[in-house]
């Protein structure tokens, strides 16, 4: 239970603007560990609108105004009782808007907001999901996760906030997170790992908060009459609504169940809980099988007719700076040229891959021939779009027929292809998707492809095995492969207007191909897969 009479003091010092920050937080602390509190909040919130329509109606409203700090000066008007319980309601959503317990049900507007919108409200990392059928918003691993529900039917989830704390959550389960430092367990399992940085980490149900001291420790809950807490290592601190009998300290090897008004101690249970380092090595073992099936696909990928150049990255050798070229058949001049870069992993732990971050990093190739189509593909990371152009690959610099592709600052796939000599915009042929890559997909790996189909007059890009942006050519220009740059832009003379722009991608590459053909839709979604 909670102190009647000092929550009496904060919710006055809060309406008369006397709220240290200690004292603010404390007073959201008891606010967000029971609805009686939450109920004694909003009395007060009455009471004092009385009070002050009151002093309102006695010519008192100049006193009031000036005896506390206000925004810039606006004209006072009468409030009547109603609206003064809704100012004591608004009072509770700024002391944080969780506070009192939300009851949308799946696929309601409390779900995360739209990935696009929430990134200003990001509180954890999705890092990896397990057999995950989502009941909400649905996100990848390497994702932000916004202030909102996160709602699975099953499956496993492990949660990485900001404050430093991981957590696995067990499906099925309901968790709303509400600050780096703060989740509330509607129903479900999680497991709790909090390093010193995130000492206080806390997670609530309805009528409880579980606080962290340095601990590790697994939380149950049924609904808002069943919760178990285990501590595995450490100490938490049981906040709340708390039967009297219950320890307020639970030490490691304890746990306590509270159900309907009464609580049981018995043993911590381990074994009842997803083993963090468990699923860390269920992730490992995931991964490796990924990356096998990704070898034998990628070996029958090199057999693919038209393609000319297939940089899988693998093998890195940084002392003869090549990057072998597994295209079977391929020419021995066709093998990438490493300038730069740094070797690190790719898609897997033991996945090869080149990361691009200097303004001189690139692969200097060159591909052969003149083909109406072609197709690209490539793997890629982005870690930031500093700059208006960032070069995925460019060719034959200032030829009629070369391409230019790229991701501009808005996270747009360009495609430039020259039709004519002269430096002007008409004198390309372009296709521009909409914004496909935001700060949310920075450090997740993408599969980006464009298509030029010369006997359609086809322009397609996609990310991910789907299509994001279409077009027609009204030139149909011949493309003439040569000397080209993965990552990386080159002017051919120091003449050149493009001389001295910098174009440089920023982030890791761990495959690329170039094909002579138009792949088609389906290819496109296969490889990707």
């Amino acid at each position: 239970m909670f102190d009647e009479a000092r929550l009496d003091r904060l919710i006055s010092a809060h309406f008369d603007r006397e709220l240290t920050e200690e004292e603010r937080r404390e007073l959201e602390a008891m606010l967000l560990s029971s609805s009686k509190a939450r109920q004694l909040f909003l009395e007060h919130s009455e009471w004092h609108g009385l009070l002050r329509e009151q002093a309102l109606q006695a010519g008192g409203a100049s006193l009031l105004e000036d005896t506390a700090p206000s925004p810039p000066a606006r004209k006072v008007i009468p409030f009547s009782r109603r609206a003064w319980i809704s100012a004591g309601l608004a009072a509770c959503l700024a002391l944080g808007w969780w506070l009192v317990p939300s009851k949308e049900q799946p696929g309601t507007g409390t779900d995360i907001a739209s990935k696009a919108d929430s990134h200003s409200h990001e509180v954890a990392l999705l890092d990896q999901a397990f057999d995950v059928e989502w009941d909400s918003t649905a996100y990848a691993p390497g994702e932000a996760l916004p202030k909102g529900f996160i709602k699975i039917r099953k499956g496993t989830l492990q949660l990485d906030f900001y404050s430093g704390a991981r957590v696995v959550l067990e499906g099925p389960a309901t968790l709303e997170l509400l600050s780096p430092n703060l989740a509330r367990l509607d129903n479900g399992k999680l497991t709790a790992k909090v390093p010193p940085p995130a000492e206080g980490f806390t997670v609530i149900n309805a009528k409880m908060r579980v606080v962290d001291r340095g601990t590790e420790f697994g939380m149950s809950v049924t609904n808002a009459d069943d919760c178990e807490v285990h501590v595995f290592d450490g100490e938490v601190e049981l906040q709340g609504e708390v039967p009297e009998a219950t320890a307020r300290e639970l030490f490691e090897g304890h746990a306590v169940s509270i159900r309907h008004g009464k609580s049981e101690a018995f043993p911590a249970s381990r074994e009842a809980f997803t083993d963090p380092s468990r699923l860390m090595q269920e992730t490992a073992r995931v991964n490796e099988a990924q990356r096998g099936d990704w070898q034998t696909a990628s070996q029958a990928f090199s057999t693919t007719p038209d393609l000319q150049i297939h940089f899988d990255f693998e093998g890195l050798d940084r002392t003869s700076m090549i990057l072998t070229n597994r295209a079977a058949g391929a020419a021995g001049n066709s093998h990438g040229t490493i300038i730069g870069c740094e070797t690190l992993s790719g898609r897997w732990d033991r996945k090869g891959a080149l990361g691009f971050a200097k303004t001189s990093d690139r692969v200097r190739f060159r591909a052969e021939g003149v083909t109406p189509s072609v197709t690209l593909m490539a793997w890629v990371r982005v870690d930031s779009l500093p700059l208006e152009h960032n070069a995925l690959l460019s060719m034959a610099p200032e030829q009629i027929g070369e391409i230019h592709w790229k991701l501009d600052r808005d996270g747009r796939m360009l495609l430039g292809l020259r039709a004519e000599p002269e430096h002007a915009y008409p004198s390309w042929e372009r296709l521009e998707s909409p914004p496909v890559v935001t700060p949310q997909d920075f450090g997740r790996w993408l599969h980006l492809a464009t298509v030029i189909d010369g006997d359609t007059g086809m322009m397609r890009h996609y990310m991910n095995g789907s299509e994001v942006a279409a077009g027609s050519m009204t030139r149909k220009v011949p493309i003439q492969l040569g000397l080209a740059n993965l990552g990386n832009f080159d002017a051919s003379s120091p003449t050149s207007p493009t001389n001295g722009m910098v174009r440089n991608f920023n982030g890791r590459i761990d495959e690329f191909a170039l094909l002579t053909r138009a792949l088609t839709a389906e290819e496109i979604a296969a490889a990707m897969r």
